[in-house]
């Protein structure tokens, strides 16, 4: 089982009537003492992901699973 799994994963941030897509469908898996790096330009989604990972924030779609539990199910 692992640690950190995203499957499907999308955000959209809403600025008036134009929609951002900040993640299009991000699938990964980390397993436990796995070590793992997010890079990428600036604007390319790295933060949302790591936010969302954290559950800072709520994903638009997709399932974000820690330890086999949704996040999104939890209180």
């Amino acid at each position: 089982m692992a640690l950190i799994e995203t499957v499907g994963i999308k955000k959209d941030y809403r600025l008036g009537e134009t929609v951002v897509h900040a993640l299009r469908g991000i699938d990964m898996s980390i397993d436990q003492g796995e070590f793992v790096a997010v890079w990428g330009p600036s604007g390319s989604g790295k933060t949302t992901l790591l936010n969302l990972i954290g559950a800072i924030d709520d994903p638009s779609e997709g399932r974000l699973l820690i330890e086999g539990q949704e996040v999104a199910l939890l209180s």
